[in-house]
This record gives structure tokens, sequence and C-alpha cells, in this order.
């Protein structure tokens, strides 16, 4: 791993102290070959009645494509969570017949009660501290939601929070927010205090390039449990760590801790320091800070070996008129970007507090030195959200774009899907959202559908009936043949084009007009309905050969 250390001013007077920028950059090189890194991942997946339609139909497709991209030496468990958490499944590990095992339970999962988000994390954190895993597993808890907790042992943000630290233990928590209604401050919140991934998932199949872009990731992980120790010498000092990052000063020394680092993903810590007076100029760069940077990867042997790298931070005092009169350009960008993070930290607390004209302002302030800096993209975001932040409707109908903002300005591989505007303002300031690897895997998940198992759906199974009738009941079990099937409220068929509602079989999107036109078919041919498309249909007729989701 390349690890680089450089100063926002590379020169400055000797005569008198001087506030600069270090940028410590942290550069991951590309994974070769199959080797990467066991996964236990538990999903906790929202069944409330608010995930219903499109929401669900995505979250399973997702979770499908998730566990057909698990190998052998993975794990992977399931949560459901509607009033109450439901154990689907205890993790285990990824064979073929336990695969197709969580698929059908997968496929099953039912809409109902309210959203009791504590009791999920509560049973995803208990299952995966329960797991005698070595250390070179990475363990994964994934919250997918799109409401707010309206029940359970813990409601608001705070209480939840307050959970999730003491039954933390060896995982580590990505969160899910679909749709705007989502508390997306509290997600952003928690993804950074189970030292994982947030996302933003706007529309209904984001929720599929969400879930590969959390897998490639994960799978993609270079380096995990990363040091950084800063030791300023000679009464130079560090004043901030501006990164969003954890970070300790014990007698001078500041200690930066990172969970993870993907493959060829930069990361960049920004820290205030303050230089010194000299007593002399001197001819060439000095070294003022001391630099340790330690992380662990896995081997050859398939075993955690720690790495340990000392880098110098150096600086060149000079006389008054031969200093460095403006920024580095590139530096100053990244070092802008790490200050709109900060900001926008201290203007959330404001508002949070109903003190929204305060918020407004930290973020103008900021806006209008980025302006004096020649950094107009940055004063354009940092208005966007001195803007969204000004009363309190507008600060409700931003969040979307805030929290998407912040997540990927603090680090910007780390969210798994954005709002629209906040994406296309982070591209435009040169921020790379995805990995490679991340992409990869993202294209993949929409790009091919999940295939059933087989034993769920066989056009060969339906029953035709005799002729044309009434079908009412109860769709109670989505593993029964086709024929079998009955649905919630009463329906006469009296034409194939009648009830044009959705529902999920097995891993199939089957549409009332699907099955009722191949009954209809059936009824009047007195045969099974082909596998080939009718010529004219008001939709397309499900088949072994035509899948829809």
């Amino acid at each position: 791993m390349k690890t680089t250390a450089n100063f926002n001013y590379r020169s400055i007077r000797f005569d008198q102290d001087t506030k600069n920028q270090l940028v410590l950059t942290l550069t991951a090189p590309k994974m070769e070959g199959t080797q990467r890194p066991a996964l236990c991942l538990i999903p906790l997946i929202d069944v409330s009645p608010s995930m219903s339609g499109e929401k669900i139909t995505y979250a399973k497709r997702s979770l499908i494509k998730m566990i057909e991209n698990l190998s052998g030496s993975d794990y992977c468990g399931l949560v459901s969570f509607a009033s109450m958490a439901r154990k689907e499944s205890d993790p285990k590990k990824c064979t073929q017949s336990f695969k197709e095992e969580l698929k059908r339970k997968v496929n099953a999962l039912d809409i109902w009660g309210g959203t009791n988000i504590a009791d999920a994390l509560l049973e995803g954190l208990k299952m995966a501290n329960n797991m005698d895993l070595s250390g070179e597993v990475i363990t994964r808890v994934i919250l997918f939601t799109d409401g707010m907790a309206n029940t359970g042992p813990a409601r608001t943000p705070t209480e939840m929070l307050a959970l999730v630290e003491p039954n933390l233990g060896i995982s580590t928590i990505s969160a899910f927010g679909y749709g705007e209604d989502s508390q997306k401050e509290f997600l952003l919140d928690l993804a950074k205090k189970g030292n994982g991934n947030f996302a933003f998932v706007q529309n209904p199949d984001d929720a599929l390039s969400a879930f590969g872009k959390e897998l490639g990731g994960l799978l993609s992980t270079y380096a995990t449990s990363l040091t950084i120790e800063v030791s300023p010498l000679a009464n130079h000092s560090v004043e901030q760590v501006v990164s969003d990052v954890d970070a300790e000063e014990e007698l001078g020394q500041v200690t930066i801790t990172i969970p993870d680092l993907l493959s060829e993903e930069v990361r960049h810590i920004v820290l205030d320091t303050v230089l010194k007076t000299q007593s002399k100029v001197f001819p060439r760069s000095v070294n003022v800070m001391d630099i340790r940077v330690g992380y662990d990867i896995l081997n050859g042997t398939m075993q955690k070996e720690r790495i340990v790298t000392d880098i110098k931070a150096k600086i060149k005092f000079v006389k008054d008129g031969e200093q460095q009169s403006k920024p580095d350009p590139e530096l100053d960008k990244i070092v802008g970007l790490a200050q709109l993070t900060r900001a926008q930290l201290i203007a959330e607390e404001q508002a949070k507090r109903g003190g929204y004209g305060a918020a407004a302002a930290t973020m103008n302030t900021l806006s209008m030195d980025f302006g004096e800096r020649g950094l107009e993209l940055l004063k354009g975001v940092a208005s966007n959200i001195s803007s969204g932040m000004s009363t309190a409707d507008n600060y409700v109908n931003t969040s979307s774009y805030r929290t998407s903002v912040l997540s990927g300005a603090t680090r910007s591989v780390g969210a798994s899907s954005y709002n629209a505007s906040a994406a296309s303002d982070l591209t435009s300031l040169g921020v790379t959202l995805s990995t490679d690897t991340q992409i990869l895997y993202a294209q993949a998940f929409k790009q091919e559908d999940p295939q059933a198992p087989a034993d769920l759906v066989n056009p060969d199974q339906i029953v035709p009936p005799s002729a044309p009738m009434d079908l009412q009941g109860i769709w109670s079990n989505p593993s029964q043949p086709l024929g079998q099937i009955t649905w919630t409220t009463p329906h006469t068929v009296t034409s194939p084009v009648d009830v044009p509602t959705e529902n999920i079989l097995g891993g199939y999107t089957i549409t009332a007009v699907d099955l009722i036109q191949g009954l209809y078919d059936a009824a009047t041919a007195g045969t099974v309905p082909s596998t080939k498309e009718p010529e004219k249909t008001p939709k397309k007729r499900i088949s072994q050969k035509t899948k829809r989701w």
C-alpha cells in the first residue's frame, strides 16, 4: 500500500508560527487473483406494510443475488422484522443446498406488522457474535428499512444507537435507507458507529445495485484494522483531525483508526497543524512529524499479517518572500472536501436542535471561504446545503441530498447508493464513488436475474380448470404449484385481462393477468398452457423461458 504525507503549503516562513493542513493519503493496490476474505453476512429485512409492492420485490431479488454470489467459505443468515424480529435462519456455511434453502426462505417472506428496528439489530448482532469464527472472517450485519421505528425496546435514534455499541462485538453494520421516509440521518449515524456503509436507495431497482456494491466492497477488502499514529516533533502540533474519522490524542500524539480499505481505494485524511517558529532558514525540507501506519492483510496462506510502514511529513522553512503564497490546487480540493464534512457535522447538530438559521450560516460562511479560494464547485455544494438547512421544511426535504453528500465526502466508496443530485455534485468534485470491483458487482446484480429454485415454479404443474371460474381465498404458500394458488380477494374470471395485480411466487413475478391468462387458455383449449409467448396478450405470460422481476 502506498502512503504519502503532504502539506497544503510546502514552504513556509521560518520566523513565525504557521497554520497548515497535512494531507495523508492511503492508496490500496489492486487485489490480484481470487484471494479474498471470507464473509459472514446477516441481512435484516424490513417486512412491514410500507415495504409492500416493488420495494419488497426488489429487496428479495437483491438478497437472492447476494446469496448466489457467496462461496462455500462464506456464511449467511437471515432476519426479517416487522412488529418483532424473526430469525429466519442462523448463519451457516454457504453450501449449494443451504443457499437454495435460504433463497426459498427469502421468497417466502411476507408483509405484516409494524417496524421494530431495535429488536432486529439486537437479533442480528446476537447471531453474528454467537458464531465461532476466525479473525480472518469479515462479519457484516446489513439493515434494510424504508421507515421509522414505531415499536420495540428503542424507537428514537438516540435510544437505538445506544443499543448498538455494547452489542457490536466483532460485527460491523451497514444501513440501507429505502426512500425518502427512511430515517436517513439515523441510518448514516448507525453505519458510522457500526464501521459499515450507508446507502440511500432512491428507487426500488436501486436496491439491486446497492446490494451489489456492498458485496463487491466486502469481497475486495484489502486491509483491515488500520491505525495511523502522527507524532509531531520540535513543538509542532496537530490542532484537529478535520476528516470524519475516529481519532484520539495523548501527549501530543494523535492516533487515527480506520476499519478497512478496499482494493484500489484512495483514502485522504486531513489534519490541521501548527508549525512553530524556527531559529533559522533551512536549505532543504525537514521532517516535522513522524507517521506510522499499521494494517492487517491476508497473506498467501490466508492468515492475517500485520504490516507497519513509517513515513515522514516534511516542510521547507524559508525567509519572507520565498514562501508558497497559495495552497496546492489539488491538495486544497481535498482539504476543502474534508472541511465541508466537518462544517456539515456542526451544522447538522445545530439544525437538530432547531437552530436552522445558525446551521445555514455555518455552511454559508464556508461557502464564501471556498469562493475566496477559487473552489467554485465546493462553494456551490456548501451553498446547496446551506439552503437546505434554512428552514424546518427545507431541512426535511433535503435529507437524502445532505446525508448522501456527507457520506460521500467522508468516504466516497463507503456509500452503497446515493441521492442522484448528490452523486452528480460529488462526481463534479472529482470524487470517485465506486471502485472497479464495486461497479462490476453493481452492474452484475442489475443485468442478470437470479434463478428461482427449480422445485418452486414449474408451468407443467398447472392444473387446468374445466372452465373459467371464481378465484378467491388467501395466497398462503408461495411454494405451492400454480394450479393450487388462490387470490387474497375474490375475482370473477371473465377475460384474460382481469385483476391487474402482482404477487411473488418462488422467485418469479406472477401477475393475476399471467395466471388467469394461463387458466383461461387451459380451460378453453383443454391443455396445459404453452411456454411460448402468445401473439397478442395484454401482458407477457411467465414461463421457464420468460422471467420478469
